[in-house]
């Protein structure tokens, strides 16, 4: 009997590659099946092992697993970073200039919001402490230094060392020539002192307003946001032909340009009011300081310590989850009024709901450049009118729960992104990190690092220790789209392995909105790189499509035992395994 996964398993060699997520090592072999003995005792068949070499690839530990939380910081960066590759097929020139010019807009107004950031919380430290106001003259320099230096950093560490080589100095270069402008600017001109009746204002003493400059940075950048999304939306909906857009790939992108500013601003909001919080709480403990210093900074409004509802930038997270609920009945509007689709069938079942999402996935290109400009308009006319409505009205009751509300969700915040709590939570946003990962950082020298260049050397070499041997890589899911690339663009000694796939998001996903990557002659390269491809897929997946140039085979689900698998499971899929098997059994 030959040794399971061993040396002694012949020259046959299968290689599992697993999909988003931070997999334990042994997942690739599938679940075991449960059975309780009683309320103390379970007792678990384990899967079983196929009767060739077996080696199990684990990828999802390496460069986001390494960042830790700094990954999570970056995303808004990195969801810009995405949004540029979003490149329709066969974009001509001025398409292509476009996104670019677009994208480029939206990274530079990210790295001003992270500048801006930096000086308010460090205007939010120095409050506390006794120190004549024009010493905040300093913080917008040094938060510039900070800034430039952690893009410096970017550059030599991330940017230098992946395989890409587009505009690999000019990018961080121009935006570190942004902050050390910016940063010298605000600490010339303080735009916190200024005399401003208008809005946003806060008054001071005396009976002067003063401008609320953060806050207007945070409307300004928003609004420049939205708008691109706009410009995107109606340049995506050009050219519709059956109901289609060759252009949708434009429209997701803006989805992820108009999503990534509030996003910063309604996180890093939460931190630094939790941080207000602690201060406060530690200086009074001790007795240094009763309370904060009440002037006016460089960004940071003058601020009431007995007002707690004279902050804006403590209220802009509940802006921002009216925005998400804007975009929410959008969603819902264009969903219910698409024939054949309608709204999520909750009360029908798990399998009724895995072919639901797999039809809005199969029509996501058609229903986004509908949905956009619908969501951007009624999120700005739903955030315009709750300032409008709230603006200096909020108190009592209503004012105390929404502080304590802002303040669970900071919690939650530093719980998942600071300290790496509330597994649930943090496991949903690793799958989310995961997927944007794969791209290298080009568009913005601040996004998250991607994984893709480690994790397709080490499945290469792997592959590459095994060339003597007949090899097949099946891949699930993400791990599906790092073979097929690794095959399509890598060169692997002499290896020519089978390819098997399954949930692959290749056709849902990245041939629909990243067409000019994952285009018809990089899925040709696949097919002609491998001795076979077979994806497997179901119409419960919400993401597992068939691939074009692979030999498709729709799996049922659910099967006998009643049990819908969805996007999972596919480990032990009876006709994955036979298909398999039948290779390992025919290799020369």
């Amino acid at each position: 009997m030959p040794e399971q996964g061993g040396a002694g398993s012949g020259s046959f060699t299968e290689i599992r590659v697993h999909g988003i997520g931070d997999h334990e090592y042994y997942t690739s072999l599938g679940l075991p099946v449960q059975k309780p003995l009683n309320a103390w005792v379970q007792v678990a068949t384990p899967p079983p092992l196929p009767n060739h070499r077996l080696r199990i690839v684990n990828w999802s530990r390496s460069r986001r697993k390494q960042a830790g939380f700094l990954w999570y910081l970056a995303f808004p960066f990195t969801m810009a970073n995405v949004a540029g590759r979003m490149e329709p097929a066969g974009a001509g020139a001025a398409r292509a200039a476009l996104l670019r010019t677009l994208v480029g807009v939206i990274a530079v107004i990210l790295t001003l919001s992270q500048l801006a950031w930096l000086i308010v919380l460090g205007e939010t430290v120095l409050r506390y402490v006794s120190l004549p106001p024009p010493t905040l003259r300093a913080v917008p320099l040094i938060a510039a230094c900070l800034l430039t230096a952690w893009l410096t950093y970017r550059y030599r560490t991330v940017v230098m060392a992946q395989s890409e080589q587009h505009r690999r100095q000019l990018l961080p270069l121009a935006h570190a020539a942004v902050v050390v402008c910016s940063g010298v600017l605000l600490s010339v001109a303080p735009p916190a002192q200024l005399l401003h009746r208008g809005w946003p204002s806060t008054p001071i003493p005396g009976g002067a307003s003063r401008l609320d400059a953060m806050a207007l940075w945070i409307a300004l950048s928003i609004a420049i946001g939205f708008l691109v999304a706009l410009v995107l939306a109606i340049r995506s909906n050009a050219g519709i032909h059956n109901g289609s857009s060759p252009n949708a790939p434009l429209a997701a992108a803006g989805v992820l340009l108009a999503v990534s500013l509030p996003l910063m601003h309604a996180v890093t909001a939460l931190v630094r009011m939790l941080l207000d919080n602690l201060l406060g709480y530690i200086t009074g403990l001790f007795g240094r300081v009763r309370v904060p210093q009440p002037h006016s900074g460089i960004l940071l409004s003058y601020d009431n310590p007995v007002d707690p509802g004279d902050s804006r930038l403590d209220l802009f997270p509940f802006l921002a989850l009216i925005a998400a609920a804007a975009a929410l009945v959008a969603t819902a509007v264009v969903l219910a009024m698409e024939r054949g689709l309608g709204l999520p069938p909750v009360t029908r079942g798990k399998a009724a709901r895995g072919r639901w999402w797999h039809d809005v996935c199969a029509a996501a290109p058609r229903l986004l450049p509908r949905i956009l400009p619908f969501a951007v308009v009624l999120a700005l006319i739903t955030m315009t009118t709750a300032v409008a409505l709230g603006e200096g009205r909020l108190g009592g009751p209503w004012l105390a729960l929404a502080i304590l509300l802002l303040q669970i969700a900071g919690a939650v915040v530093v719980l998942v992104v600071l300290l790496g709590q509330l597994r649930t939570l943090r496991e949903v946003l690793g799958k989310i990190a995961d997927v944007a990962g794969f791209w290298p950082v080009r568009d913005h020298p601040l996004a998250g690092s991607s994984y893709r260049d480690a994790a397709v050397a080490g499945i290469a070499e792997l592959t590459n220790r095994h060339s003597a041997d007949e090899v097949v890589l099946v891949a699930h899911s993400q791990g599906s789209v790092l073979c097929a690339w690794l095959v399509a663009r890598s060169r692997m000694a002499e290896a020519h392995p089978h390819l098997v796939t399954s949930g692959s998001p290749i056709g849902s996903v990245y041939a629909a909105f990243f067409p000019r990557t994952f285009s018809p002659e990089l899925l040709a390269d696949v097919a002609d790189g491998t001795r076979t491809w077979t994806n497997f897929w179901r119409d419960t997946d919400p993401v597992g499509f068939p691939i074009p140039h692979a030999a498709n085979r729709e799996l049922p689900d659910p099967r006998a035992d009643g049990i819908v698998r969805s996007h999972s499971d596919y480990w032990t899929e009876p006709g994955i395994v036979a298909h398999v098997a039948v290779l390992a059994a025919h290799h020369p």
